[in-house]
C-alpha cells in the first residue's frame, strides 16, 4: 500500500510566492494547503494534521515566529521551515532558537525550494 505523501501548509501574504510554492510542491505529489495570513494558518493547523509548515517571516498581523509558536502548541511534532527576505543574523538566530528546521532565503528558485522541503521532510533540515 502506498504511503500518503506528506501534507504541507504554505503561509505567505505574497500571492506569487504562494503560487510558486503550491505549483512546485504539488508537482512533486505533496498535498498542499495555503494561507495568506497567520491567523488562517493556525485555524488550518487546528483542523488538519500537517507534516510541514512553510511560513514567511514578515506578514501583516502575526509574523512567522508567532505562527510557529502557536502551531507548535497545537502540533508539536510538525516540521517548520521559515521563508524570509530578511535574513539578518538576528532573525536567523531567533529562528534557530525557536526551532525552525530550515531557513530558506528569498528570492529562491524552485530547485532550492524542492531541496529544502526534501531535506526537512527527510529529517535532515
Amino acid at each position: 500500500m502506498d504511503t500518503p505523501k506528506p501534507k504541507i501548509l504554505v503561509v505567505d501574504d505574497a500571492g506569487p510566492v504562494v503560487i510558486l510554492c503550491v505549483n512546485v510542491l504539488q508537482a512533486l505529489g505533496y498535498s498542499i494547503r495555503a494561507a495568506n495570513r497567520g491567523e488562517t494558518a493556525i485555524e488550518l493547523v487546528r483542523k488538519e494534521p500537517f507534516n510541514l509548515l512553510v511560513v514567511d517571516y514578515k506578514m501583516p498581523g502575526m509574523n512567522g515566529f508567532e505562527v510557529l509558536e502557536q502551531a507548535r502548541q497545537i502540533r508539536p511534532d510538525m516540521a517548520c521551515m521559515l521563508m524570509t527576505a530578511h535574513g539578518t543574523p538576528d532573525i536567523i538566530n531567533e529562528a534557530t532558537r525557536l526551532g525552525f528546521n530550515y531557513i530558506l532565503l528569498k528570492p529562491f528558485t524552485p530547485s532550492e525550494l524542492r531541496g529544502a522541503v526534501d531535506k526537512v521532510l527527510a529529517g535532515k533540515g
